[in-house]
Protein backbone atom coordinates (compact mmCIF):
# COMPACT_ATOMS: atom_id res chain seq x y z
CA UNK A 1 0.00 0.00 0.00
CA UNK A 2 1.43 3.37 -0.99
CA UNK A 3 0.53 7.02 -0.51
CA UNK A 4 1.57 9.59 -3.10
CA UNK A 5 2.01 13.34 -2.65
CA UNK A 6 2.90 15.94 -5.29
CA UNK A 7 5.24 18.59 -3.87
CA UNK A 8 7.62 21.44 -4.52
CA UNK A 9 8.71 22.25 -0.94
CA UNK A 10 9.58 25.83 -1.85
CA UNK A 11 10.48 25.82 0.98
CA UNK A 12 9.52 22.92 3.27
CA UNK A 13 7.46 24.40 6.12
CA UNK A 14 5.26 23.45 9.07
CA UNK A 15 2.26 22.92 6.81
CA UNK A 16 4.18 20.26 4.87
CA UNK A 17 5.28 18.63 8.12
CA UNK A 18 1.66 18.63 9.29
CA UNK A 19 0.67 16.89 6.05
CA UNK A 20 3.32 14.17 6.39
CA UNK A 21 2.44 13.57 10.04
CA UNK A 22 -1.24 13.29 9.09
CA UNK A 23 -0.43 10.66 6.46
CA UNK A 24 1.76 8.67 8.85
CA UNK A 25 -0.95 8.72 11.51
CA UNK A 26 -3.79 7.80 9.13
CA UNK A 27 -1.86 5.19 7.13
CA UNK A 28 0.82 3.86 9.52
CA UNK A 29 1.58 0.78 7.40
CA UNK A 30 1.89 2.60 4.07
CA UNK A 31 5.02 3.96 2.46
CA UNK A 32 5.04 7.60 1.36
CA UNK A 33 6.21 8.48 -2.14
CA UNK A 34 6.66 11.93 -3.65
CA UNK A 35 7.00 13.48 -7.05
CA UNK A 36 8.90 16.73 -6.70
CA UNK A 37 9.72 19.55 -9.09
CA UNK A 38 13.38 19.97 -9.95
CA UNK A 39 15.14 23.31 -10.29
CA UNK A 40 11.98 25.09 -11.44
CA UNK A 41 8.50 25.29 -9.97
CA UNK A 42 5.28 24.78 -11.91
CA UNK A 43 4.89 28.58 -12.04
CA UNK A 44 8.26 29.00 -13.74
CA UNK A 45 10.26 30.27 -10.78
CA UNK A 46 13.48 28.78 -9.40
CA UNK A 47 13.06 26.75 -6.22
CA UNK A 48 14.99 28.42 -3.40
CA UNK A 49 16.65 25.13 -2.43
CA UNK A 50 18.16 22.63 -4.90
CA UNK A 51 16.37 19.37 -5.58
CA UNK A 52 18.81 17.13 -3.69
CA UNK A 53 18.47 19.16 -0.49
CA UNK A 54 14.69 18.97 -0.66
CA UNK A 55 14.91 15.20 -1.14
CA UNK A 56 17.09 14.91 1.99
CA UNK A 57 14.54 16.94 3.95
CA UNK A 58 11.65 14.79 2.69
CA UNK A 59 13.37 11.56 3.70
CA UNK A 60 14.24 12.98 7.10
CA UNK A 61 10.53 13.37 7.80
CA UNK A 62 9.41 9.93 6.69
CA UNK A 63 9.27 9.82 2.89
CA UNK A 64 10.44 6.52 1.36
CA UNK A 65 11.33 7.62 -2.17
CA UNK A 66 11.14 10.70 -4.39
CA UNK A 67 10.75 10.92 -8.17
CA UNK A 68 11.86 14.06 -9.98
CA UNK A 69 9.69 15.97 -12.42
CA UNK A 70 11.93 17.37 -15.14
CA UNK A 71 11.67 20.88 -16.57
CA UNK A 72 9.31 19.98 -19.40
CA UNK A 73 7.03 18.04 -17.05
CA UNK A 74 6.98 20.80 -14.43
CA UNK A 75 6.88 24.21 -16.11
CA UNK A 76 3.44 23.78 -17.61
CA UNK A 77 -0.15 24.89 -17.15
CA UNK A 78 -1.84 23.32 -14.14
CA UNK A 79 -3.72 20.62 -16.06
CA UNK A 80 -0.57 19.41 -17.83
CA UNK A 81 1.58 19.56 -14.69
CA UNK A 82 -1.08 17.64 -12.75
CA UNK A 83 -1.33 14.93 -15.39
CA UNK A 84 2.45 14.51 -15.54
CA UNK A 85 2.74 14.33 -11.75
CA UNK A 86 -0.09 11.87 -11.10
CA UNK A 87 0.95 9.53 -13.92
CA UNK A 88 4.57 9.54 -12.74
CA UNK A 89 3.48 8.74 -9.17
CA UNK A 90 1.32 5.87 -10.36
CA UNK A 91 3.66 4.44 -13.00
CA UNK A 92 6.78 4.60 -10.84
CA UNK A 93 5.42 3.73 -7.39
CA UNK A 94 2.01 2.13 -8.08
CA UNK A 95 0.37 4.32 -5.44
CA UNK A 96 -3.18 3.48 -4.40
CA UNK A 97 -3.76 6.73 -2.48
CA UNK A 98 -3.17 10.39 -3.34
CA UNK A 99 -3.10 13.09 -0.66
CA UNK A 100 -3.20 16.84 -1.24
CA UNK A 101 -4.16 20.04 0.56
CA UNK A 102 -7.53 21.55 -0.27
CA UNK A 103 -9.50 24.64 0.65
CA UNK A 104 -12.89 22.92 0.30
CA UNK A 105 -11.73 19.54 1.65
CA UNK A 106 -14.38 17.81 -0.48
CA UNK A 107 -12.82 15.25 -2.86
CA UNK A 108 -16.17 13.55 -3.51
CA UNK A 109 -17.51 16.74 -5.10
CA UNK A 110 -14.35 17.01 -7.20
CA UNK A 111 -14.87 13.46 -8.46
CA UNK A 112 -18.44 14.35 -9.48
CA UNK A 113 -17.14 17.36 -11.40
CA UNK A 114 -14.32 15.36 -13.02
CA UNK A 115 -16.74 12.68 -14.20
CA UNK A 116 -19.13 15.31 -15.58
CA UNK A 117 -16.28 16.93 -17.51
CA UNK A 118 -15.17 13.56 -18.88
CA UNK A 119 -18.69 12.84 -20.11
CA UNK A 120 -18.90 16.27 -21.73
CA UNK A 121 -15.26 16.90 -22.64
CA UNK A 122 -15.92 18.09 -26.20
CA UNK A 123 -18.44 20.67 -25.03
CA UNK A 124 -16.18 21.70 -22.13
CA UNK A 125 -13.19 22.52 -24.35
CA UNK A 126 -15.44 24.21 -26.88
CA UNK A 127 -16.76 26.48 -24.12
CA UNK A 128 -13.21 27.28 -23.01
CA UNK A 129 -12.20 28.33 -26.53
CA UNK A 130 -15.35 30.41 -26.93
CA UNK A 131 -14.80 32.23 -23.63
CA UNK A 132 -11.14 32.90 -24.47
CA UNK A 133 -12.03 34.26 -27.90
CA UNK A 134 -15.03 36.29 -26.81
CA UNK A 135 -13.74 37.71 -23.53
CA UNK A 136 -9.98 37.75 -24.25
CA UNK A 137 -9.27 36.03 -20.94
CA UNK A 138 -6.70 33.54 -19.68
CA UNK A 139 -7.09 29.76 -19.96
CA UNK A 140 -7.61 29.31 -16.17
CA UNK A 141 -10.36 31.95 -16.11
CA UNK A 142 -12.03 30.53 -19.23
CA UNK A 143 -11.84 27.03 -17.71
CA UNK A 144 -13.54 28.28 -14.56
CA UNK A 145 -16.38 29.88 -16.56
CA UNK A 146 -16.79 26.74 -18.69
CA UNK A 147 -16.92 24.60 -15.57
CA UNK A 148 -19.58 26.86 -14.05
CA UNK A 149 -21.73 26.79 -17.19
CA UNK A 150 -21.41 23.04 -17.68
CA UNK A 151 -21.78 21.78 -14.10
CA UNK A 152 -23.10 24.72 -12.09
CA UNK A 153 -20.08 24.35 -9.81
CA UNK A 154 -17.29 26.82 -9.19
CA UNK A 155 -13.70 25.97 -8.27
CA UNK A 156 -11.84 29.17 -7.43
CA UNK A 157 -9.12 28.43 -4.84
CA UNK A 158 -5.57 27.47 -5.95
CA UNK A 159 -5.29 24.09 -4.22
CA UNK A 160 -8.80 23.07 -5.25
CA UNK A 161 -8.04 23.99 -8.87
CA UNK A 162 -4.89 21.86 -8.85
CA UNK A 163 -6.65 19.11 -6.90
CA UNK A 164 -9.42 18.92 -9.49
CA UNK A 165 -6.77 18.48 -12.18
CA UNK A 166 -5.23 15.59 -10.20
CA UNK A 167 -8.64 13.95 -9.95
CA UNK A 168 -9.40 14.55 -13.63
CA UNK A 169 -6.21 12.62 -14.44
CA UNK A 170 -7.33 9.75 -12.20
CA UNK A 171 -10.80 9.71 -13.79
CA UNK A 172 -9.67 10.13 -17.40
CA UNK A 173 -7.11 7.33 -17.06
CA UNK A 174 -9.27 5.04 -14.88
CA UNK A 175 -6.53 4.83 -12.24
CA UNK A 176 -7.25 2.76 -9.09
CA UNK A 177 -6.32 5.61 -6.76
CA UNK A 178 -8.29 6.84 -3.75
CA UNK A 179 -8.02 10.53 -2.89
CA UNK A 180 -7.71 12.03 0.58
CA UNK A 181 -7.55 15.76 1.24
CA UNK A 182 -6.29 17.81 4.15
CA UNK A 183 -8.00 21.13 4.72
CA UNK A 184 -5.56 24.00 4.43
CA UNK A 185 -5.24 25.99 7.61
CA UNK A 186 -3.92 29.05 5.81
CA UNK A 187 -4.58 30.51 2.35
CA UNK A 188 -2.16 29.63 -0.46
CA UNK A 189 -0.81 33.17 -0.95
CA UNK A 190 -1.74 34.55 2.46
CA UNK A 191 0.33 37.48 3.70
CA UNK A 192 -0.62 36.72 7.29
CA UNK A 193 0.46 33.96 9.66
CA UNK A 194 -1.59 31.65 11.87
CA UNK A 195 0.10 30.22 14.96
CA UNK A 196 3.26 28.57 13.57
CA UNK A 197 1.95 28.36 10.02
CA UNK A 198 2.68 30.62 7.06
CA UNK A 199 2.24 30.19 3.32
CA UNK A 200 5.28 29.25 1.23
CA UNK A 201 5.00 32.54 -0.68
CA UNK A 202 5.11 34.55 2.56
CA UNK A 203 8.08 32.54 3.83
CA UNK A 204 9.94 33.18 0.57
CA UNK A 205 9.18 36.88 0.85
CA UNK A 206 10.48 36.91 4.42
CA UNK A 207 13.64 35.08 3.38
CA UNK A 208 14.32 37.55 0.56
CA UNK A 209 13.86 40.36 3.10
CA UNK A 210 16.33 38.64 5.48
CA UNK A 211 13.63 38.07 8.11
CA UNK A 212 13.61 35.19 10.60
CA UNK A 213 11.38 32.27 9.54
CA UNK A 214 12.31 29.71 12.20
CA UNK A 215 8.77 29.76 13.67
CA UNK A 216 7.28 28.59 10.38
CA UNK A 217 9.65 25.87 9.19
CA UNK A 218 11.40 22.95 10.94
CA UNK A 219 14.49 23.36 8.76
CA UNK A 220 17.33 25.84 8.87
CA UNK A 221 17.58 27.93 5.71
CA UNK A 222 20.72 29.94 5.02
CA UNK A 223 20.59 33.38 3.47
CA UNK A 224 19.25 33.20 -0.06
CA UNK A 225 18.90 35.45 -3.07
CA UNK A 226 16.13 35.67 -5.63
CA UNK A 227 17.54 33.53 -8.46
CA UNK A 228 14.75 34.49 -10.85
CA UNK A 229 16.67 37.65 -11.73
CA UNK A 230 19.51 35.55 -13.18
CA UNK A 231 17.21 33.63 -15.55
CA UNK A 232 15.76 36.92 -16.75
CA UNK A 233 19.22 37.90 -17.99
CA UNK A 234 19.34 34.70 -20.05
CA UNK A 235 15.82 35.35 -21.29
CA UNK A 236 16.79 38.82 -22.55
CA UNK A 237 19.82 37.40 -24.37
CA UNK A 238 17.93 34.54 -25.97
CA UNK A 239 14.68 36.17 -27.03
CA UNK A 240 16.35 38.55 -29.46
CA UNK A 241 18.45 35.77 -31.04
CA UNK A 242 15.63 33.36 -31.77
CA UNK A 243 13.26 33.59 -34.71
CA UNK A 244 9.61 34.24 -33.87
CA UNK A 245 8.63 30.98 -35.51
CA UNK A 246 10.79 29.07 -33.02
CA UNK A 247 9.36 31.02 -30.09
CA UNK A 248 5.86 30.12 -31.21
CA UNK A 249 6.77 26.42 -30.98
CA UNK A 250 7.45 26.65 -27.24
CA UNK A 251 4.60 24.74 -25.51
CA UNK A 252 3.69 27.52 -23.07
CA UNK A 253 3.49 30.16 -25.82
CA UNK A 254 0.47 30.61 -28.08
CA UNK A 255 -1.90 33.18 -29.59
CA UNK A 256 0.88 35.53 -30.64
CA UNK A 257 2.23 35.77 -27.10
CA UNK A 258 5.77 35.85 -28.52
CA UNK A 259 5.09 39.33 -29.96
CA UNK A 260 4.26 40.68 -26.51
CA UNK A 261 7.38 39.13 -24.97
CA UNK A 262 9.63 40.60 -27.67
CA UNK A 263 7.98 44.02 -27.38
CA UNK A 264 8.50 44.16 -23.61
CA UNK A 265 11.96 42.54 -23.56
CA UNK A 266 13.69 45.90 -23.29
CA UNK A 267 12.54 46.16 -19.68
CA UNK A 268 15.54 45.52 -17.43
CA UNK A 269 13.71 44.53 -14.25
CA UNK A 270 12.25 41.00 -13.96
CA UNK A 271 9.36 41.95 -11.67
CA UNK A 272 8.43 44.95 -13.80
CA UNK A 273 8.56 42.81 -16.95
CA UNK A 274 6.15 40.28 -15.41
CA UNK A 275 3.80 43.09 -14.33
CA UNK A 276 3.89 44.76 -17.75
CA UNK A 277 3.09 41.51 -19.58
CA UNK A 278 0.36 40.34 -17.21
CA UNK A 279 -3.21 40.98 -18.30
CA UNK A 280 -6.64 39.38 -18.17
CA UNK A 281 -5.48 37.32 -21.15
CA UNK A 282 -2.09 36.24 -19.74
CA UNK A 283 -1.62 35.41 -16.06
CA UNK A 284 1.64 36.29 -14.30
CA UNK A 285 2.34 32.56 -13.90
CA UNK A 286 2.08 32.03 -17.64
CA UNK A 287 4.49 34.88 -18.30
CA UNK A 288 6.93 33.44 -15.75
CA UNK A 289 6.74 30.04 -17.43
CA UNK A 290 7.49 31.64 -20.80
CA UNK A 291 10.53 33.42 -19.33
CA UNK A 292 11.76 30.13 -17.86
CA UNK A 293 11.43 28.28 -21.17
CA UNK A 294 13.10 30.99 -23.23
CA UNK A 295 15.95 31.31 -20.71
CA UNK A 296 16.72 27.57 -20.98
CA UNK A 297 19.32 27.03 -23.75
CA UNK A 298 19.09 23.24 -23.55
CA UNK A 299 15.33 23.31 -24.12
CA UNK A 300 15.65 25.84 -26.94
CA UNK A 301 18.22 23.69 -28.74
CA UNK A 302 15.83 20.75 -28.47
CA UNK A 303 12.95 22.79 -29.95
CA UNK A 304 15.16 24.07 -32.80
CA UNK A 305 16.39 20.53 -33.51
CA UNK A 306 12.81 19.23 -33.70
CA UNK A 307 11.87 22.13 -35.96
CA UNK A 308 14.64 21.25 -38.41
CA UNK A 309 13.60 17.60 -38.69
Amino acid sequence: MAVGIIVEYNPFHNGHLRQLNWVKEKFPNDKIFLVMSGKFTQRGEINILPYYKRVIIAKKYGVSKVAKLNFEETVQAAHIFAKNAVLKLYNKFKIDKLVFGSESNNPNEMFKIANALKDNSEEYYKLIKNFQKKLKISFPKASSLALKELTGESIEMPNDILGLEYIKTIVNNSLPIKVFTIERNIDFHSETTKDNFASASLIRKMLFERKNVKNFTPIKIEKITNKNYSIYKNFKKNILKIHKEILSKIPVISEGMENLLIKKSGINNYDLFIDECTSKRYTSSRIKRAVAWISNKKILRKIIKNKLK
